[in-house]
């Protein structure tokens, strides 16, 4: 079963960045196995392919899709064996597709209100794609209060105030880095980390 969200215009969001279709981000790289595959074979399939998630098809539908989270969280830490795991068992159904044309400011309000890290992306009934939230946060610095919610889906739980991200657009300067410090609740570069008084 699949759940799509189709684009809409919204003007409250301001820039050409807002403009860009998830299309022009997406990745191609889609990887789908069939429903009777277990978690080891999705996990070796992830390795083989180097993606971070696989899509489950029954009959050539896709009915779910598994992320490295799920494994994780629900194979690993629980201390089960991943051959003995049907990949049913831990997939999340219904996916949460967006078509292709949709801007990217109507993306990342979806994976915000559904509390996902990536979305499928769809050309008529075909799955295209695949888009993350660090694809998103990638692109502009205008997209601030929508990156906001998507550093905070980052971070662990446990995780200090004081934490490394990945590459992405500092929210003071608006530059982009390799290499982010989570201060107070921003996403900072090495100058405004010292700027804003915390060093290593």
């Amino acid at each position: 079963m699949i759940v799509q969200e189709h684009n809409s215009e919204d003007s409250s969001y301001g820039g050409i960045e807002s403009q860009i279709p998830v299309g022009d981000l997406m990745s191609h790289n889609v990887v789908s196995l069939d429903a009777t595959c277990n978690v080891f074979e999705v996990a070796r399939e992830m390795m083989a392919k180097g993606t971070g998630s696989v899509i489950i098809s029954r009959e050539n539908k896709p009915i779910g899709i598994i992320t490295e989270r799920d494994i994780v969280g629900k194979v690993v830490k629980q201390d089960q064996t991943p051959s003995s795991v049907p990949a049913t068992e831990i997939m999340s159904s219904p996916i949460i597709m967006v078509e292709a044309s949709t801007n990217v400011i109507e993306a990342s309000r979806l994976m915000v209100k559904s509390n996902i890290r990536r979305l499928a992306v769809n050309k008529g009934e075909d799955i295209v794609g695949i888009i993350t939230d660090r694809d998103i946060l990638t692109i502009s610095p205008g997209l601030n209060t929508i990156l906001e919610n998507l550093i905070e889906m980052n971070r662990e739980t446990g995780i200090p105030e004081e934490s490394y991200l990945e590459r992405g657009i500092c929210q003071r300067c608006g530059s982009y880095v390799d290499e982010l410090t989570s201060v107070n609740g921003l996403a900072l570069c090495e100058d405004c980390k010292e700027e804003e008084g915390y060093y290593d």
